[in-house]
């Protein structure tokens, strides 16, 4: 029964990421659903007028695209993160071992910490602002930290159901902490996570309509999301399970939902991009020449 739930959680990831980008592609659906606060061509007089709004087409999806809430419900991601992994610590710690399952736990904790952080960022770092998003992204959201947070637990709890006891006994499931492996992802999850809290306050502090301009900044358009990218690749390596005694490579299910990260932000940045080009043409080249989240990549 738990292997469908992780192939149930990497098609949440994937399908999401196939959705986003569609919605990328195709102009109607990227006007309405992908841009909001100050990047929403709603909110400018500049917005053309739509050829199609008298298209019954047209007129269910600027309904659907009406259907928002406020942007400070972002906080919400973060208590759920946060309910959601103290959740998996107690409900899952006590299936095995505590040798079996003491990298996901570790991970599990290292989620709490994330969401903690966020959550407080929420509180007490961003300013608040009258912006709006579209109630997909918000749904979309929710399911994101409650899959993943489940996800860190899944492929463990699949491969402990194929094993029989006689392997328990024996502890090739078993795994420590202090590898290499371990030492080294966790450096990464830490340090990206400080570079983005330094982001985000920077980004708090900033003048409205100010282009940022000082550490990473100066090269990446959103180096806050590049510190995401990295705290879920950490987790993904450092959380890869193992199999039969062997060690996999990666934890594949949180690939997925890097991959998800990576689509989700990588769009994010390049309305970004785009809006800070509009918005600053005296530095127009300067924005041009930076790349929108991960130096060279995208």
């Amino acid at each position: 029964m738990l292997e469908p739930l992780v192939w149930a959680i990497r098609g949440f990831y994937l399908l999401s990421c196939v959705a986003i980008l569609a919605v990328r592609l195709i102009p109607s659906l990227r006007d309405r659903f992908l841009a909001y606060g100050a990047r929403d061509p709603a909110s400018t007089a500049a917005r053309r007028p739509d050829p199609t709004k008298t298209v019954l087409g047209a007129q269910l999806l600027d309904f659907a695209a009406s259907l928002k809430v406020p942007h400070s419900w972002f906080t919400h991601f973060y208590v759920v993160s946060v309910l959601s992994s103290l959740c998996c610590m107690v409900a899952l710690s006590d299936r095995s071992p505590a040798a079996v399952f003491e990298v996901p736990r570790f991970c599990s904790a290292l989620m709490l910490f994330q969401g903690g952080r966020r959550l407080l960022e929420c509180a007490f770092v961003s300013r608040p602002g009258n912006s709006r998003m579209w109630i997909g992204h918000y749904a979309i959201g929710l399911a994101f930290y409650m899959a993943t947070n489940i996800a860190i637990w899944a492929e463990h709890l699949a491969l402990s159901s194929k094993a029989d006891t006689r392997m328990h006994g024996h502890g090739t499931l078993s795994q420590s902490l202090w590898t290499p492996r371990v030492v080294t992802c966790t450096l990464l999850f830490f340090y990206a996570s400080y570079k983005q809290h330094r982001y985000h306050r920077y980004l708090a502090q900033l003048r409205k309509y100010t282009l940022p301009d000082v550490d990473a900044f100066h090269f990446i358009v959103a180096p806050h999301y590049t510190a995401e990218c990295g705290i879920y690749l950490a987790l993904a390596v450092l959380d890869a399970p193992r199999d039969h005694g062997q060690g996999r490579p990666v934890n594949w299910t949180l690939v997925c939902a890097l991959i998800f990260v990576m689509v989700n932000l990588g769009i994010t940045a390049d309305g970004t991009q785009t809006w800070m080009m509009d918005k600053f043409p005296d530095r127009k080249e300067d924005v041009r020449r930076r790349w929108k989240m991960i130096p060279g990549l995208w």
